[in-house]
């Protein structure tokens, strides 16, 4: 083999991902990346939103037809265009790249930097019970305003991402461990918490006083899309997803059926331990109700448990977020440093770029805010993501000749897109300056890939990649 093969095969291999991960694995990224903060987090926003348990429950299973609708739109549109990048693959090849560019934009900040760091806060939030004394909120020094918590919370999250350079392989079986530590923990909970008979259930039947606006249950849905993320986990994966027509549909669809019974048993049982005064905006909502249950010791061991589960979630998304950038950077509209892959095949540049994001967000500690920028950001790029079905299909763009199709189509993207449009406009009359820094962000995105085309920062001149693309 001459010198001249030999440096574009060890080309290839740096730019080239590689198919290693079959259902399991993939199905482990979707269950990790939504069971995680969300459903621990999330419920006593949503509760004290709404003003009562069964107004609340329906914003569950409002935002869990959402989740399951999305899955199977996006199981067509991986499975039509089965390559690493998730929605800027989609939106590139069906409305342009300027588009595509954009979501890459902010999938680097709602999709990903944004929710790991509220991850990694809910972590430090559940694992506080375990050291009697120690205060998160106090300062890291004196006169400072980063708190003790929220330095840990953006360590945590540099950690992970030093555990993700070592490739998709080791990153398969750390998912497919959590993912069923997080299924196991929470069937178990749910059970013995019934079980324990120390609950009430006129409590999912309960209103807490005073008139609740109607304008804050289309809020609450936004923060409950937040805890829903993760639905499309394996469609960012799809360059090393072995066979994809097959393995795709059963991971997304499959994956958030399996959160979506396991997020409707927790809120009944989370409705069930606690009573309509105990319901406040308090971020260890499954502490809480632990502690009602099982007492301190049982509260205990549920942080330790739910922190690994929020583990999991930081884990997937520091896994999945950098496959979006080495996309980019592959059609050249991202530097080209984020297609470099490291020694073990994972890409180092983008994984730990995202880290440093995550963190620098994490050391402001504002838990709720975050909440409604990623639930509002995500849920209106995913609502214009799932419109490009109708345009792949009118324009028959697809880059294999077997993929799957939309069940209920054209109804089942039509509702997707018509409850995004409604609450996204409700968030942001209810709550202008997160859900307005979302738009800003996308925004911004738009105008630096102008500037940055003009000036010549952006060629886009496709890396040649194999014919199967595996990208």
């Amino acid at each position: 083999m001459s010198g001249q093969s030999k440096q574009q095969d060890a080309r290839l291999r740096e730019t080239v991902l590689h198919r290693a991960l079959g259902t399991g694995g993939a199905a482990a990224f979707v269950v990790s990346s939504m069971v995680g903060t969300g459903i621990f987090t999330v419920p006593a926003f949503v509760r004290s939103a709404t003003g009562s348990s069964l107004a609340a429950l329906s914003v569950w299973i409002v935002g869990a037809s959402l989740a399951l609708a999305g899955a199977f739109c996006y199981a067509e549109l991986a499975t039509r265009m089965p390559r690493a990048g998730g929605e800027y693959q989609y939106l590139t090849n069906v409305y342009g790249r300027m588009w595509g560019f954009v979501s890459g934009w902010i999938s680097f900040f709602a999709g990903f930097a944004a929710p790991t760091a509220a991850s990694a806060l809910g972590v430090v939030a559940y694992s506080a019970v375990l050291f009697p004394g120690w205060d998160p909120n106090a300062p890291l020094m004196a006169g400072w305003d980063i708190t003790q918590g929220s330095a840990i919370a953006a360590a945590i999250t540099l950690v992970m991402a030093i555990v993700h350079c070592l490739g998709v392989r080791p990153s398969g079986r750390l998912q497919t461990i959590l993912a069923a530590t997080a299924i196991g923990s929470i069937v178990l909970f749910v059970l013995i918490g019934f079980a324990s008979g120390r609950g009430n259930w006129q409590g999912i039947t309960q209103s807490s006083p005073g008139q609740k606006d109607l304008g804050m249950w289309w809020v609450a849905l936004i923060q409950v899309s937040f805890a829903y993320t993760g639905w499309n986990a394996a469609a960012y994966l799809a360059g090393e997803v072995k066979d994809p027509r097959r393995t795709l549909p059963r991971a997304l669809v499959g994956g958030t059926m399996v959160v979506v019974l396991l997020y409707l048993a927790l809120n009944l049982l989370f409705f069930y331990a606690l009573p309509a005064d105990a319901w406040k905006s308090e971020i260890a909502v499954g502490q809480i109700t632990a502690e009602h249950l099982f007492g301190p010791i049982g509260a205990k061991v549920l942080s330790v448990i739910v922190s690994i589960i929020i583990l999991g979630s930081i884990s997937a998304w520091t896994a999945s977020g950098p496959r979006v950038y080495f996309a980019m950077a592959c059609d050249g509209v991202a530097p080209a440093f984020f297609h470099r892959l490291g020694k073990h095949g994972a890409p180092v540049v983008g994984t730990m770029l995202q880290a440093v994001a995550a963190a620098i967000m994490a050391l402001s500690g504002a838990f709720g805010t975050l909440l409604t920028f990623v639930g509002s950001g995500l849920l209106l790029f995913s609502g214009f993501t799932i419109a490009a079905v109708y345009f792949a299909r009118r324009k028959n763009i697809t880059h294999s000749p077997d993929y799957f199709r939309v069940p209920g189509y054209p109804v089942t993207p039509a509702i997707f897109i018509l409850m995004v449009i409604v609450s996204w406009v409700q968030s942001l009359r209810e709550q202008p300056i997160p859900t307005g820094a979302a738009l800003l962000t996308i925004i911004a995105g738009m105008v630096i890939y102008y500037v940055a085309r003009a000036f010549g920062f952006l060629v886009e001149q496709p890396i040649p990649q194999p014919s199967e693309g595996n990208l």
